[in-house]
C-alpha cells in the first residue's frame, strides 16, 4: 500500500511542522562549468571538484486543521533502548558486556541460590512507565522458565538471567526473552498493549540481537527522561525513553491564519543558537507550541526552538520491507561527507518515516536533511481560509 505520511519541516527544539505540499522539486547543481579548447575542434574540459548546490523547492496549500486529514499530527511515540552487550559503565574503549563482567555466578545474582525466586534485594528489576504513568517491573531471575507471568504464583514479570544450575545466558538471549516477554500475551497483553520491543544490533558494539528498543505505544511525553530504572548499579547500557510528544506538530489545533502567522514570524526574526541550543536530546524540556507550560521550558530553548532547521520528505521505498505491503515510508537524508560511498548512499541506509529525531544538533542525524529556509511567500487565495505557499529550503550541514 501506498504509505501517505506529509512533508514536515524540523524545529530546532525538534517539533514538527506538517505541509500539504502539492509539488516538490528537488534540484542539484554540480557547478560544472564545461570550456572549449583552442584548436581542438571544440572539444570541451571542465573540473568537477563535488562541490554541488542543493534546493528544494515546495508549493502547496494551508487550511484550517479541520479541513486536513488527521493523519497529518499523529504525535511521537516515546523510545528506549537497553543493550545487554554493555554496561552502564561501559565506552567505546571497553570490551565487557554484561555477562563478560559478571561472570557465571550472575549478574549480579552471587547471593541468590533459590531457583524462581523474587524475593531477594539484591535481583535486578527493570521499571518501565507507560504513558498512563504506570509502572511494569520485569524480574531477572534464576530459572529454567527463559520468560513469563506468574511464575510460582508470583504475580510478576520475569526474565531468566541464569539458567537453574546457574549457567549464565548469553547477551543476546536476554535480550531475545525480553523482547519476546513485552511483546507476548502475558497477563492479558499487560506489557504488549503499552510498549513494543525489537531486537535489533547494539549501536555501541554493532553485535548481532543483543539491544532491545522498546517504543511506547502511544504518543506522548510522560515517560519521556523517566524510565527505564533499574534496582540495582551494574546494569545492561541504557537509555530512558525520549522524544515522545503527545503533538509532534507545532501546527496542532490552528486555523490556516494561525499556522501562516507561526510561520511567517518565526521566518522573520529566528537564528540557530548553536550547539549550545536545547534539542531533542534535552529530555526533560518540557514545550508546547502554542504558548502553554512554558515555565518547564530552558530560556535557550525559548529563544531558539521555533528555528527551522532541517527537514523531513518521506518516500515509498520497497527496499528491506518485511511487513508484507508493497512500500514502507522512509526519509531522503543528505549523503555529505568525505567519508560517504556506494553503501551509505544506498536507499537502505534511509531512515524509517517514523523514526524519532535525536538531536537536531547533530550534523550527522539522517532522520531529517539538516538546513534552512531561505526564501517563503504566501497568497491567500479569494479571502478565503486558504494560503498557497512557495517554500525554498537549501541544504546545509553547519549553520552559523
Amino acid at each position: 500500500m501506498v504509505v501517505n505520511i506529509p512533508i514536515r519541516l524540523v524545529r530546532k527544539d525538534s517539533s514538527l511542522i506538517p505541509l500539504n505540499v502539492t509539488t516538490l522539486t528537488l534540484d542539484v547543481d554540480r557547478s560544472i562549468n564545461p570550456h572549449s579548447l583552442p584548436g581542438a575542434g571544440n572539444k570541451r574540459f571542465a573540473f568537477d571538484m563535488n562541490m554541488a548546490k542543493a534546493v528544494i523547492l515546495l508549493e502547496g496549500v494551508i487550511t484550517d486543521d479541520d479541513l486536513t486529514s488527521q493523519t497529518v499530527d499523529l504525535g511521537q511515540q516515546a523510545t528506549a533502548t537497553i543493550d545487554f552487550s554493555r554496561t552502564n559503565v561501559a565506552d567505546d574503549n571497553t570490551n565487557e558486556s554484561i555477562v563478560e563482567l559478571i561472570g557465571p555466578d550472575g549478574w549480579p545474582l552471587y547471593n541468590v541460590n533459590t531457583v524462581d525466586d523474587f524475593s531477594a534485594n539484591n535481583i535486578p528489576k527493570l521499571t518501565l512507565r507507560d504513558e498512563s504513568n504506570n509502572n511494569h517491573d520485569i524480574y531477572f531471575i534464576k530459572s529454567n522458565t527463559i520468560q513469563g507471568y506468574n511464575l510460582g504464583d508470583s504475580g510478576k514479570y520475569h526474565v531468566a538471567m541464569t539458567t537453574a544450575n546457574g549457567n549464565m545466558r548469553t547477551a543476546s538471549q536476554i535480550a531475545d526473552s525480553l523482547e519476546a516477554l513485552i511483546n507476548g500475551s502475558e497477563n492479558n497483553n499487560g506489557l504488549s498493549s503499552v510498549f513494543t520491543a525489537t531486537r535489533t544490533a547494539s549501536d555501541l558494539t554493532n553485535e548481532l540481537l543483543t539491544q532491545v528498543n522498546i517504543t511506547q505505544d502511544v504518543a506522548g511525553n510522560n515517560s519521556n527522561g523517566v524510565s527505564p530504572s533499574w534496582r540495582l548499579g551494574i546494569i545492561p547500557r541504557t537509555t530512558f525513553f525520549v522524544g515522545g510528544e503527545s503533538s509532534s506538530s507545532a501546527f496542532t489545533s490552528m486555523s490556516a491564519g494561525d499556522k501562516v502567522m507561526s510561520l511567517y514570524g518565526t521566518l522573520n526574526n529566528s537564528n540557530d543558537g548553536g550547539k549550545t541550543a536545547k534539542s531533542k536530546g534535552d529530555s526533560k524540556s518540557k514545550r508546547d507550541a502554542l504558548g502553554h507550560g512554558l515555565a518547564g521550558i530552558s530560556k535557550q530553548t525559548m529563544k531558539y526552538g521555533d528555528y527551522i532547521i532541517g527537514i523531513q520528505i518521506p518516500f515509498n521505498s520497497t527496499i528491506d520491507n518485511s511487513n508484507g505491503d508493497k512500500y514502507v515510508a522512509k526519509n531522503f537524508f543528505m549523503p555529505t561527507g568525505g567519508y560517504e560511498n556506494i553503501v551509505t548512499k544506498h536507499p537502505r541506509k534511509a531512515k524509517l518515516a517514523s523514526s524519532t529525531i535525536s538531536d537536531t544538533n547533530d550534523g550527522n542525524e539522517t532522520t531529517f536533511i539538516k538546513g534552512a529556509v531561505t526564501k517563503a511567500t504566501f497568497v491567500q487565495v479569494g479571502g478565503e481560509p486558504i494560503y498557497q505557499f512557495n517554500i525554498q529550503f537549501v541544504p546545509v550541514d553547519y549553520i552559523i
